[in-house]
């Protein structure tokens, strides 16, 4: 069962929050090794993800279910997981956007197959002799 927008909403909200409050309170964990900064950036990526969703559904929440996000947003979201990210360690904050341009590349990848009218329909041309 899916969620509605604004449960939707909340849920991404309160991971947010707890992805964020776990990245500090595992400060120095993650800046322990080469390998755990690159996990940090990873987090910081997660981040991004339910910051994107919560803001997604908030702006659906209030202005109506045809609304999209925007690159705007998903800028917005991004420079915030990213300082969140580089709170933590500046080498966390440039895997963070590594790691989040592939999982946005993955979502768009998705929304098109889900949400696309038809297949895509390539065309053949054909040499009159």
């Amino acid at each position: 069962m899916a969620l509605t927008e604004q449960h939707s909403f909340l849920v991404s909200t309160l991971l947010s929050i707890l992805t964020f409050s776990a990245m500090q309170i595992f400060k120095t964990c993650l800046t322990s090794s080469q390998l755990m900064t690159i996990l940090g950036g990873f987090t910081g990526s997660i981040l991004f993800i339910f910051l994107l969703t919560a803001v997604g559904n908030l702006e659906k929440t209030l202005f109506g279910s045809s609304f999209q996000t925007q690159l705007k947003e998903v800028g917005l979201c991004l420079v915030v997981s990213m300082v969140a990210s580089a709170s933590v360690h500046r080498v966390c904050a440039s895997t963070c956007l590594i790691f989040s341009m592939l999982m946005i590349w993955t979502l768009n990848r998705i929304s098109q197959e889900v949400y696309s009218a038809g297949g895509q329909v390539s065309q053949v041309k054909k040499k009159k002799n």
